[in-house]
């Protein structure tokens, strides 16, 4: 038999499938893209929870404009449309409007404070706390989501934008991310 003849067989039986030093090199290189992959997709869903929290609290805090606006005072009675509020009481979200249930999977707590005295009521303050750094988020509340970045979010009806982690508050480029600006 000639050196061809064995080259051809070699290179047949060959192809029949893999080595197990090719398929080593493939699970390797699937490993470090799903390392890569997993932590910037955890960091995407964190973000977008953080966004939908800001823009309830923004929506909120123009409700309590509106009501100022009519009346003269915010709304921290029974009557007004953040009744769910009185007395710093809180409503956890998800993404869902705030006045609404708690639904399965809520990932912030959204809870306001009012400052004055109960009969002039002269400003508030909004917080986004994430469900895992409170125990206030309810049945079906995801307590293991938080924001290791930004923490808990507050808005207050000067307009000023806060966020606090374990305690410190945030300021310039880092507070400026987690507002979005």
């Amino acid at each position: 038999m000639d050196k061809a003849g064995q080259v051809s067989r070699t290179v047949a039986r060959r192809g029949r499938g893999f080595t197990i030093a090719e398929l080593l090199i493939v699970v390797a290189v699937a490993a470090i893209l799903a390392a890569i992959a997993v932590p910037i997709y955890s960091q995407y869903l964190v973000r977008g929870q953080r966004s939908a929290a800001r823009a309830v609290l923004l929506q909120q805090a123009q409700v309590m404009e509106r009501f100022y606006t009519g009346k003269g005072s915010y709304p921290w009675s029974t009557d007004s449309p953040l009744a769910n509020f009185v007395n710093g009481t809180t409503n956890c979200i998800g993404v869902v409007p705030l006045n609404s249930t708690v639904s399965a999977g809520a990932t912030y707590c959204i809870s306001g404070q009012p400052s004055g005295t109960a009969t002039a009521v002269s400003g508030y303050t909004l917080s986004a706390t994430p469900c895992g750094a409170t125990s206030n988020c309810g049945t079906g509340a995801n307590t293991s989501f938080n924001d290791p970045d930004c923490g808990v979010l507050t808005l207050d009806n000067t307009g000023t934008r806060g966020a606090t982690v374990g305690g410190t508050p945030l300021s310039g480029t880092a507070l400026a991310r987690c507002w979005g600006s």
